[in-house]
């Protein structure tokens, strides 16, 4: 698999779209904002396979999955989005947080945890079935995600995207491909104004491939014509890219996807990762679940008509030292 990277410019409880933010604002709990991102990393290339540990998984899950999204916070939460229709998050120990939800779904990236109005919520951009941008929001206060519009300059038609932190310019970073020009990634800024989020445009990239998935680095926007689903994997000096190939599986690079390596990974004693995984997300920070090296999320069948979302411990790739200094 090739990557190619570009540096960015700078550094029911279904809620009406029509109403925004502002109804969800008043209901979600105060708590404290997030601290800020650290400083781009830098990661010599690992060359040698990986192999990795499955730690926890959910229970069974009520029917296949079509994509998932991780998010950090002090309250880190799985979204995962169904073949058949519907959204479900979960906690970082599996367990169901809010009622699913009837919202269709086709593709999901990263949340982030976001302060407005004395408030903290968790924004999952996606694309529902009709290729429009919704935001996915949960916070305290609320029974269920609760979706609502996501202006991306009257774009229509979206057929995949990718977000990342934005720091204090906004939201988050968001960059997203359309099924009529699909060669090209338009990448902007997710901002708040009186209770509606809208998507601020930044400069778009050209590429020479039609694009299959994408994500943000520390300061880079990469983008892949093969593999199914990309996500960073930061954390502190280490900046790790991973990959999820229809035909070979999970791969690693260290250098913006210049070299790959393979990425095993490991069962337990009974938790058990898809053979073949349809979909992935990975943070290399996770605040809850008992995940001091970030944590992999893989989704797919582990047994015939069993899917589930497995765990796996990135410890090795994220904190080499401690892994190192403990054999």
């Amino acid at each position: 698999m090739e990557f190619k990277r570009w540096r960015l410019s700078a550094t029911s409880t279904v809620v009406n779209a029509g109403l925004g933010l502002a109804l969800l604002f008043a209901t979600a709990a105060c708590s404290k904002p997030e601290q800020a991102s650290e400083s781009p990393p830098e990661t010599s290339a690992i060359t040698a396979d990986v192999e990795l540990p499955a730690v926890w998984a959910t229970r069974t899950l009520e029917s296949p999955v079509s994509a998932i999204a991780l998010s950090g916070g002090s309250r880190g939460i799985l979204a995962v989005a169904y073949e058949s229709g519907g959204l479900q998050f979960f906690d970082m120990e599996a367990e169901r947080i809010g009622e699913p939800t009837n919202f269709r779904v086709k593709a999901l990236a990263g949340g982030q945890s976001t302060n407005i109005g004395g408030s903290t919520l968790t924004v999952f951009p996606g694309v529902d079935r009709e290729g429009t941008v919704k935001a996915y929001v949960f916070g305290d206060g609320l029974i269920a995600p609760a979706q609502v519009d996501l202006s991306v300059d009257g774009e229509t038609f979206i057929e995949g995207l990718c977000s990342g932190p934005a720091g204090t310019e906004g939201i988050m970073r968001l960059a997203f491909w359309t099924l009529g020009d699909n060669r090209v990634l338009q990448a902007g800024i997710v901002k708040e104004n009186n209770g509606e989020l809208a998507w601020e445009r930044g400069e778009s990239t050209f590429t020479d491939f039609p694009i299959h998935s994408c994500a943000y680095t520390s300061d880079t926007l990469v983008a892949s014509p093969r593999a199914m689903a990309a996500a960073p994997l930061i954390r502190g000096k280490v900046s790790a890219l991973l990959s999820l190939e229809p035909d070979s599986g999970l791969k690693l690079s260290t250098d913006l996807g210049m070299t790959t390596t393979d990425v095993n990974i490991r069962d337990g004693l009974s938790v058990f990762a898809p053979e073949k995984p349809v979909a992935m997300a990975a943070m290399g920070r996770m605040m809850s679940g008992g995940y001091p090296g970030g944590v992999i999320a893989l989704a797919g069948e582990v047994e015939p008509g069993k899917s589930q979302v497995v765990f796996v411990d990135p410890s090795p790739i994220t904190l080499p030292d401690e892994q190192t200094g403990s054999n």
